[in-house]
């Protein structure tokens, strides 16, 4: 082993292989500009010692170079940063096209170009599949004809918002995506329209996949992959929500280590989420408010083209699509022109990543607000429909201007409304408590969309709610329809 210890020793002092430090503290081996986890380096080391020195290293010995090589210092000083497909610290942005090569579209303020950051481990999942290189001759206006060809949506105004969501989905992690969610009647290429998407922003070698059984498989998805498509989903439990609308705006989750009882893995979990359905999946309230819900339009008989043929028309336009998107970005990316829209939605980065590609497209900052707005108010409304409570308190306050009673009595009230509208009372709260709960959940739509407000406050030995229908709109809502 003595000589295995030389041997590796000399290899480091030659740089033929380095030990390297990751910012997530992860020690990595770097060999030909490629990062191989310590963990993970028995085919690395074989190769390496294979090709310098023709030994066949067995598993005893490769295992002993392992823990030789953890207690090593680090060889290289630098802090090599992470990313999934797209790097972007502020001044510096790259999209990786090849894996093998490390091939990336690189900006900067003053040039976009094609070639290699050095600084930088791209992570990669296990279908993780290479990008073409984009076209580009082409004028950032032809992004309009090119996704009205290829995307069937409801409206003009559907698909400027897909416009903006599709450059922002470039920025990379360093902003909060919305979820993003497509929703349309059977027959409206959901499915499809997911995968032009997914080879847009993130190409992946094997096809759509559904929900992963478990949460510990969404959460693997979400930590490796940077576009993750959740397709044909009917509904996901509030354990599932609660991970999808962590991974939005970003978070972590902690794990036991297989085989230990008290080691502990730590996995960060953000990325871009986008999932389809006939019916809206997302139904908690918290989730709703993160997400982007764009409507699709049901494909006429005479519409409808083969596979080959529909797949041929997009590849053809794939790479002018893309240098469209690239073009806008590299200059949205470094505008650093101040915004005045006074009020955001609740991922405001995404709002102002919006209105610069708004700026790139001609496109003034009140029609970016307005769609984006018109989307929020589109949530809101989805959000009360989904929620039994909701529709009961909307027909209670019909016709009231003011409502007072204990939060007991307004449980019976809701009950009272639901029978006569023939739903099932086992939907409501069994419980003032809970009724408060789900309340909570749903009073900002509530105000945003309906102008209704209420007051819960302790008088003696109940809880008293007070309930006004206010005749003036919400102040956000207002001020951006009349920008």
């Amino acid at each position: 082993m003595k000589k295995l210890f030389c041997k590796i020793e000399s290899m480091l002092d030659k740089k033929q292989v380095q030990i390297v430090k990751l910012d997530t503290e992860e020690k990595m081996l770097l060999s030909n500009g490629e990062f191989t986890p310590l963990e993970a380096s028995e085919k690395a080391l074989r190769t390496l010692f294979y090709k310098e020195s023709s030994l066949f290293l067995s598993g005893k010995q490769i295992q002993t170079l392992k823990e030789y090589l953890e207690i090593h210092p680090v060889t290289d000083t630098t802090v090599y940063q992470t990313a999934n497909r797209i790097y972007n610290d502020g001044n510096l942005y790259a999209y990786e096209l090849e894996r093998e090569t490390g091939k990336c579209i690189v900006m900067t303020e003053t040039e976009i170009c094609i070639g290699k950051i050095s600084h930088v481990f791209f992570r990669h999942s296990s279908d993780y599949k290479n990008q073409i290189e984009p076209e580009w001759k082409v004028d950032v206006q032809d992004i309009f004809p090119l996704v009205h060809k290829h995307f069937n949506l409801k409206n003009e105004k559907q698909e400027k918002l897909l416009i903006l969501y599709l450059v922002t989905a470039f920025w990379g992690l360093r902003i909060a995506h919305p979820l993003l969610i497509l929703t349309g009647e059977k027959g409206s290429s959901k499915s499809t329209t997911m995968r032009k998407l997914e080879r847009l922003i993130d190409p992946k070698k094997s096809d759509l996949c559904g929900l992963p059984k478990g949460s510990d498989g969404l959460e693997l998805r979400l930590s490796n992959t940077y576009f993750v498509t959740l397709d044909n989903l009917s509904n996901i439990n509030r354990n599932v929500s609660d991970t999808i609308a962590r991974a939005v705006t970003g978070g972590s989750v902690t794990k036991r280590a297989l085989y230990h009882n008290t080691k502990e893995i730590v996995m960060d979990i953000k990325a871009l989420v986008a999932m389809n359905g006939v019916s809206l999946i997302a139904k908690e309230s918290d989730l709703l408010d993160r997400s982007l819900i764009l409507e699709l339009d049901r494909i006429s008989s005479k519409e409808i083209k083969g596979e080959e043929e529909l797949w041929e028309a997009f590849e053809k336009d794939r790479a002018k699509i893309l240098g469209c998107i690239f073009l806008i970005l590299s200059e949205a990316l470094f505008d650093r022109k101040e915004t005045t829209a006074k009020e955001k939605i609740r991922l405001a980065d995404f709002h102002i990543a919006c209105i610069k590609v708004g700026r790139v497209l001609h496109m003034t900052e009140s029609e970016v607000s307005s769609l984006l707005w018109e989307n929020q108010k589109n949530v809101n409304r989805q959000s009360i429909d989904e929620d039994i409570v909701a529709c009961c308190l909307l027909e209670l306050m019909s016709h009231e201007k003011e409502y007072v009673n204990s939060v007991t009595g307004l449980l019976c009230d809701l009950s009272r409304i639901a029978y006569q509208n023939g739903i099932v009372s086992s939907t409501l709260p069994k419980t003032p408590n809970h009724l408060s709960k789900r309340l909570s959940k749903i009073k900002s739509n509530l105000q945003s969309e309906y102008s209704i407000t209420y007051h819960i406050a302790n008088v003696g030995a109940f809880k008293e709610i007070t309930i006004r229908n206010n005749e003036k709109v919400c102040d956000s809502c207002e001020s951006e329809n009349h920008q």
